[in-house]
C-alpha cells in the first residue's frame, strides 16, 4: 500500500476545497479520514483541520492548554536496594493557543523537538497517525496508522487520556464504518483502576459528557460515568471558574489487594503489575502478553524489552539467564547495553567476560562504565587502555560470584534466610 500517494491525495483534495494555509504541519482526523475514504469508499466527514504550528523551544507548563511528554528510564546502582532507575524527559510539546480561522484550526505549540512525529505519537487512535508539513512538502505516518488502512480495526497508541480516549474511540468506530476489539476498551479501564503517573488526565467536561450519552450504547457495559464535584469546589475556590467535571470508572469486578482495589483484568498475568506507565503497560499488551515464551523473556530482561526489534533470534535460555544476571548484579551497564539486540548483547556480555577471564571483575567494570561498540576488536592494546581507564571502579562487591557463579549466592542466601527465620 503506498500511503504516500494516498496522503498526497488526501492534501489535494484540502488544497482543493478549502486551500492550504503558508506554514505548518496537517495532521490528525482531517488528513486521516479522507485517506481512510480513498481506501475504505466510507464518506469522509471534515468538520476542521488542525494545523500545528512551531511556536519555539522553551515549553510552557501551567499556561499550556495541552502538554505531552516523553520519557525514558535510566537503571543505576543504588547503595540500599540495588537497582534502581530514574525517568529522563525527552520528547515534550505543550499546546499554548488554539486559533479558528474557517475550518482551520491553529495551534500554537512550543517543542525541544522539530520532529513532527512527537505530535503524531500523543495521539491516542491508530486512525489519526498521519501528518503533513507544509514547508517541507514531507508527509509522515505510523506503522500503526498503515496497519488501520490495511485491517480497518481501530486500536489505541497511547492511554494519556483514558477517558477521553474511549469516548473517542466508538465515536471513530460510528464516523469511519471500522471496527474495534473489546480488549481495546479493557485496556482503557484497566488503566482506569492502576492510575499510571504518566496519565494526563482523567476528567471531562461537557462536550465529553454529551459525547459519551450519543455513544452511551457503546459504552456502558464496560464504564459507568460519574460527576466530580468534589473537583469542581476545588476549582472554583482556587481559581473562580464555574465548571462541571465528569470521569468514567470501570464497571468490572475488582478485587482487594494489600487495601487496594484493582482490576480482576488480565490477573492471569503478574508482570503486568509491575508496569510503572502507559507507554510500557500498551507495549507488553500488544506485543507480549498471552506468549508464554515472550512473557518469561521481558519477565527477566524489562530493562532492555520495550520495542519489536529487540529479539532478533531465538537465545538459548541459559544466555537470557546470563544477561539478566548481569543487568540485575551489574545494573550501571544497562543504559551502556540498552539500544542493542538480544543476541548483540550476550555476544558483548561473553566476548568480555571471556578477554578478562582471569579477572572478570574488570569485564563488569567496563561494561558498566563504558558504552561499548559491539563491532570493537579486543586486541592486546585495547584490552590494556580500557582496563587502565576503568581501574579506580574495579572492587570485588560480589558481582562476580553473583554473575558467574549463582547457585554459590543461592546457597549463601538460603543459609541467611535458615538463621533469620
Amino acid at each position: 500500500m503506498n500511503v504516500e500517494n494516498l496522503a498526497r491525495q488526501a492534501i489535494d483534495i484540502i488544497k482543493s476545497n478549502w486551500g492550504l494555509p503558508q506554514h505548518g504541519f496537517i495532521t490528525g482526523g482531517s488528513i486521516a479520514n479522507i485517506i481512510w475514504e480513498l481506501v475504505s469508499g466510507n464518506k469522509s466527514v471534515v468538520n476542521d483541520i488542525d494545523v500545528f504550528i512551531f511556536d519555539g523551544g522553551e515549553v510552557a507548563s501551567e499556561e499550556s492548554l495541552f502538554k505531552y511528554q516523553e520519557t525514558q528510564k535510566e537503571y543505576f546502582e543504588d547503595n540500599y536496594c540495588g537497582i534502581n532507575y530514574r525517568l529522563n524527559k525527552n520528547n515534550i510539546y505543550s499546546i499554548v493557543e488554539s486559533t479558528k480561522d474557517g475550518i482551520f484550526n491553529n495551534i500554537l505549540y512550543k517543542s525541544n523537538s522539530h520532529d513532527p512525529f512527537v505530535i503524531i505519537r500523543s495521539f491516542d487512535i491508530n486512525a489519526t497517525q498521519v501528518g503533513y508539513d507544509i514547508d517541507t512538502n514531507k508527509f509522515y505516518w505510523t506503522k500503526e496508522f498503515e496497519e488501520f488502512l490495511k485491517t480497518g480495526e481501530l486500536k489505541i497508541t497511547n492511554l494519556m487520556t483514558p477517558s477521553h480516549t474511549a469516548i473517542r474511540l466508538v465515536k471513530k468506530s460510528v464516523e469511519l464504518n471500522a471496527k474495534y476489539d473489546e480488549f481495546e476498551l479493557q485496556l482503557v479501564q484497566y488503566v482506569l483502576d492502576v492510575r499510571y503517573s504518566d496519565v494526563i488526565k482523567y476528567r471531562f467536561m461537557h462536550r465529553y459528557y454529551d459525547m459519551y450519552h450519543k455513544y452511551e450504547h457503546l459504552l456502558k457495559e464496560h464504564f459507568s460515568i460519574h460527576r466530580d464535584e468534589e473537583t469542581e469546589d476545588y476549582v472554583k475556590r482556587e481559581f473562580l471558574k464555574d465548571t462541571e467535571l465528569y470521569f468514567l470508572m470501570n464497571k468490572e469486578k475488582k478485587t482487594e489487594y494489600r487495601f487496594l482495589f484493582i482490576s480482576d483484568l488480565f490477573s492471569d498475568d503478574k508482570n503486568i503489575h509491575t508496569i510503572s506507565n502507559t507507554r510500557d503497560f500498551l507495549f507488553y499488551m500488544r506485543n507480549i502478553y498471552g506468549n508464554i515464551e515472550l512473557k518469561d523473556i521481558w519477565g527477566k530482561l524489562y530493562y532492555f524489552y520495550n520495542n519489536e526489534e529487540y529479539i532478533d533470534q531465538i537465545v538459548s535460555p541459559d544466555d537470557i539467564d546470563l544477561l539478566s544476571r548481569f543487568a540485575k548484579n551489574a545494573p550501571n551497564s544497562i543504559s551502556n547495553l540498552k539500544g542493542y539486540k538480544l543476541s548483540e548483547q550476550i555476544a558483548i556480555i561473553k566476548r568480555f567476560l571471556e578477554n578478562y577471564k582471569e579477572d572478570p571483575i574488570v569485564a563488569i567494570a567496563i561494561l558498566e562504565n563504558i558504552k561499548i561498540d559491539k563491532n570493537l576488536e579486543l586486541d592486546e592494546q585495547t584490552s590494556l587502555l580500557l582496563e587502565l581507564s576503568v581501574r579506580k571502579h574495579i572492587f570485588n562487591d560480589g558481582k562476580v560470584d553473583a554473575i558467574m557463579n549463582p547457585e554459590s549466592k543461592k546457597v549463601v542466601d538460603e543459609g541467611i534466610d535458615n538463621l533469620i527465620f
